[in-house]
């Protein structure tokens, strides 16, 4: 059951992300190429709005230990580091981008195993059911 909770959670997350990037290449680039006509520098605005406001949607859930999809799941990221005991937001995005961004499809194939993922492993956390 957790295993689908998570898999739900991240297409949660997948969707904000997709949404986030609708909005940007429908409303927010259309009227600053009103200004700027250089697509090179759309672009690097398009690539800052996007990353940028997915972690600022993010934020609030990401102090908690969670994303908006594991918090609306009722998820949470835990430490399994002996010496840290608390989950950091810079440890949550370095989870995020080690599953988002670095193929979340070979990244997370273990969890179907019943083993932890990749990024589960490099960050030394671990996903619980609160």
């Amino acid at each position: 059951m957790l295993l689908i909770k998570r898999i739900m959670a991240q297409i949660i997350d997948f969707m904000i992300a997709l949404l986030l990037m609708f909005v940007t290449f429908s409303f927010i680039i259309p009227i600053i190429r009103k200004v700027v006509p250089n697509n090179l520098f759309l672009t690097a605005i398009a690539f800052v709005v996007i990353i940028g406001g997915y972690y600022l949607i993010q934020y609030p859930f990401m102090i908690n230990g969670q994303t908006i999809g594991k918090g609306f799941f009722r998820l949470r990221i835990v430490s399994t580091d002996k010496v840290r005991h608390t989950v950091s937001v810079a440890v949550i995005i370095q989870r995020e981008i080690l599953c988002k961004l670095m193929s979340c499809y070979l990244i997370c194939l273990p969890l179907f195993f019943g083993k932890n993922g990749g990024q589960d492993e490099v960050t030394h956390t671990k996903i619980i059911q609160f």
